[in-house]
């Protein structure tokens, strides 16, 4: 009686929670060998009698071998007579002999695949250890073999090389043409982060006579890369160095833009933006060529509509084409003064000759990494996109890279600047040119790009 009155005052005190019959309670566990192939049922009240009867289970029966075996959890986490304490009942258990090696279940399927289809199996095992062993080397030699097939790489309509168009949601029916608007996409995107970093900036969101400034900058720069094109010459190879004339090739290569260009505009969703231009233009592959004259609403008067149509509001988007442009903000009150743009928009020079960054076969050389004059890979970073649609790809890995940066440098010391006094013309198209063209942008493989500040001299 004495017992039973001692244990309930320690139950009231808090020192002992645990039922009277705790030390005897059983539960049940499964217990399986380390490949899985064996499984038990062991019932037990602690941990050692938990190890004696799942050795017994199978038939391990030295004493030595005994206190070497280990129990572990499925993830191979090893327990020991502390952690016991906390497994749950039901909980599937390995025993482990001494040398042997812990299979997770991954190994476990992995080596049952094996068993179904064997060839298969080996085959992947060759290219893990291809893709593992010296893989710079192996790159190199793949990319040869990929570059080897030439033949349709001067091919350029959708009807002469459809295997390059068949993942491409767009209505362009030339690679030139293609190509030139994807460089366009690329161009516009700097646009668009130059503007989101300008207006989250302290000096535009406090300093109304900076800010003032700032939105005619940025009307300046969406006004003279509309009238420069956003530059999609660079990736079109109708524009290298050597070509036949334009317009030849235009005539061979280009007809069905023509024919597009007399109908009522019918653009995809990466077009639509340039359909209100009706301006004359001297870039054949330039999707205002397209629909521009069915288009019918430019005017002096339509400046606001003209803009939206050829700017998407600003977004967040990548510099390579892997991903497209969409809109996804409106313009706000404060942007309307941007209309009144003091600075003189520099018109498009016909005469001026203009070249691609390819040669007339579409052949893209890495300019190298920002502080060096030329790229150290010199063959090996060379890729041609008009090739193949698997080179397009490959091609969207390419970027251009700022060699005095955009985001560091530039738009700092734009923002600096508005806050002192007004921004002259010469120091705006200086910093136009910085940022939207290759007097301050290279075309680099992916291994020659740097991310890393860029301390130019």
């Amino acid at each position: 009686m004495s017992v039973i009155v001692d244990r309930l005052r320690r139950i009231m005190k808090g020192e002992d929670s645990r039922p009277v019959n705790d030390e005897k309670e059983i539960k049940g566990y499964r217990v399986t060998n380390a490949d899985r192939t064996r499984r038990f049922g062991v019932a037990c009240k602690n941990f050692q009698e938990l190890k004696s009867k799942a050795c017994a289970k199978f038939n391990i029966l030295n004493p030595d071998e005994r206190d070497r075996v280990t129990i572990c959890l499925v993830d191979g986490s090893v327990i020991d007579d502390e952690y016991f304490q906390s497994v749950e009942p039901q909980t599937t258990l390995i025993l482990q002999r001494h040398g042997e090696k812990f299979l997770s279940d991954a190994d476990i399927l992995y080596n049952t695949l094996r068993q179904v289809n064997l060839e298969f199996i080996t085959t992947g095992d060759a290219i893990s250890r291809f893709l593992t062993e010296n893989l710079k080397s192996k790159i190199a030699v793949l990319n040869k073999a990929l570059n080897k097939n030439n033949e349709k790489t001067r091919l350029s309509s959708r009807e002469d090389h459809p295997d390059w168009f068949k993942n491409l949601e767009t209505t362009a029916t030339t690679k030139e043409a293609y190509m030139h608007r994807r460089c366009q996409d690329r161009i516009r995107c700097y646009l668009y982060k130059t503007i989101d970093q300008i207006k989250t900036s302290d000096v535009y969101s406090k300093n109304e006579s900076a800010r003032r400034r700032l939105l005619h900058v940025m009307t300046y720069f969406k006004l003279q890369l509309k009238e420069d094109h956003c530059f999609g010459f660079y990736f079109d190879r109708s524009y290298a160095r050597g070509a036949r004339n334009r317009l030849e090739i235009g005539r061979s290569i280009g007809e069905k833009e023509e024919e597009e260009a007399e109908k009522p505009a019918n653009l995809s969703s990466d077009e639509a933006d340039f359909s209100a231009s009706v301006f004359s233009c001297h870039h054949f592959h330039c999707p205002c060529k397209i629909g521009a004259a069915s288009a019918g609403f430019w005017s002096p008067w339509n400046s606001n509509r003209f803009l939206a149509e050829f700017f998407p509001e600003e977004n967040d988007t990548d510099e390579t084409d892997a991903r497209r442009i969409s809109p996804v903000k409106k313009t706000t009150a404060n942007d309307k003064s941007a209309d009144l743009c003091p600075y003189e928009i520099g018109k498009n020079d016909e005469t001026v000759p203009r070249f691609a960054l390819c040669n007339s076969d579409g052949e893209f050389r890495c300019d190298g990494v920002w502080s060096a004059d030329r790229c150290a890979y010199a063959d090996r970073h060379t890729i041609n996109p008009y090739r193949s649609y698997e080179e397009l790809v490959l091609f969207s890995t390419w970027n251009f890279d700022h060699r005095i940066e955009r985001s560091r440098t530039l738009i700092p010391n734009l923002l600096r600047a508005s806050e002192e006094k007004a921004i002259s013309r010469e120091d705006l198209v200086h910093l136009y040119e910085n940022i939207f063209t290759v007097k301050n942008l290279r075309l680099v493989h992916i291994v020659c790009h740097d991310k890393g500040a860029h301390r130019v001299q």
